[in-house]
């Protein structure tokens, strides 16, 4: 799916029923590809698209509640208002069309993501993450395995846990590298055994944090096996 840009909304030289068609054609797509049991990475950009949209909307009212400027612009590259603070300044009518179509979109894009949202709960519910071994008090480095049921394969990731700023807000991030891949045939290699073959060949983690990630879903690895399991990671070494 293209990414909706802001763009689409800032475009006041479009007409406003094209932007429309844009926008409802974007999020067809987005539904398309939800039916075809893949998340990633529609459902991502409509939640930050959302949030985007939503910091414009706030932004205008507590500026309007606050201050006598009004808004002569947007840039783009920083998703940000230009402001004029000039008291007599009437309100663009261009500006005025892109909050009407900014509250046209919401519903429709909220509702799109909401669909995405049963289909990312669904695979959550159904995917088993388990500790291999014993588990080390620093969680924030080690590796998982996970099933890819389309592949018959049994993937080995390491991964790193780290803490970013966004304003006052701290985000975790996952950081991952596939190891190897083990095939599953009738004789499947234990995790244990995989974990002490890993202990044996990178000797850097001497113990690591290992888990399992397991599934029985047939559902496409890229797009929604692997991003659920990345958040399932992050929510369980929170904790």
């Amino acid at each position: 799916m293209e990414h909706i840009s802001l763009e689409i909304f800032f475009d006041s030289e479009t007409d406003w029923e094209i932007n429309q068609y844009r926008i409802l054609a974007e999020l067809k797509k987005a539904r398309t590809e939800f039916g075809q049991k893949k998340i990633y990475p529609s459902l991502a950009m409509l939640i930050k698209l959302n949030r985007e949209l939503n910091q414009i909307k706030d932004e205008r009212v507590n500026l309007s509640q606050n201050f006598p400027k009004q808004i002569k612009g947007f840039d783009f590259k920083e998703q940000k208002i230009i402001f004029e603070t000039s008291k007599n300044l009437e309100l663009n009518d261009n500006i005025e069309v892109v909050f009407d179509l900014i509250d046209w979109a919401l519903p429709y894009i909220n509702e799109t993501i909401e669909e995405g949202t049963v289909l990312f709960d669904f695979v959550d519910e159904n995917m088993l993450l388990e500790q291999v071994g014993i588990l080390p008090m620093y969680k924030e480095e080690g590796y998982f395995m996970i099933t890819d049921n389309i592949a018959l394969e049994l993937q080995v990731h390491r991964y790193e846990c780290s803490i970013f700023s966004s304003g006052k807000d701290k985000y975790r991030s996952l950081n991952t590298k596939i190891v190897k891949t083990e095939k599953q045939g009738i004789i499947k290699k234990l995790p244990e055994t995989i974990k002490q073959e890993l202990i044996k060949e990178r000797t850097d983690l001497p113990n690591p944090a290992t888990y399992l990630l397991d599934s029985d879903l047939d559902f496409p690895f890229t797009e929604t096996i692997m991003p659920v399991a990345k958040r399932k990671m992050i929510s369980h070494i929170a904790v």
